[in-house]
């Protein structure tokens, strides 16, 4: 399994203290079935805790995920700004999630070197 933060959801997720490990454990969650909701089309939402303030003041992530094989970071934004994607951003994160789904491992490697993604450590 390899997972990668997009350089957007790094930036964010600085901001809002959520570390790698609570990234790992959105997959960990994610890997035993555990998902918060199935977006359709490789996307879950996941809640994701925002450093020692816990799940209920946690922030949410979308994520490209395909079980067992890569896990994509997208975006993540705090529970108390907004509950969930406006119609048009969930259209936007499909698209992407669509693409993302037709690319191989090594396209995705390449894609962490040139778009400043950085792979997790799982």
């Amino acid at each position: 399994m390899r997972a990668y933060l997009t350089k957007s959801f790094q930036r964010q997720a600085s901001s809002d203290n959520i570390s790698d490990e609570d990234c790992r454990e959105a997959i960990r969650r994610a890997e035993k079935g555990l998902v918060d909701a199935d977006l359709g089309k490789g996307l879950i939402k996941q809640r994701i805790p925002r450093g020692n303030q816990g799940a209920a003041r946690g922030a949410r992530a979308i994520i490209f995920y395909k079980r067992g094989e890569v896990t994509v970071f997208l975006h993540v934004f705090p529970k108390s700004q907004k509950a969930n994607l406006k119609s048009w951003e969930l259209a936007e994160y499909s698209k992407a999630a669509q693409e993302l789904a037709k690319l191989s491992n090594e396209t995705l490697v390449a894609l962490s070197t040139t778009r400043g993604w950085r792979e997790l450590d799982i």
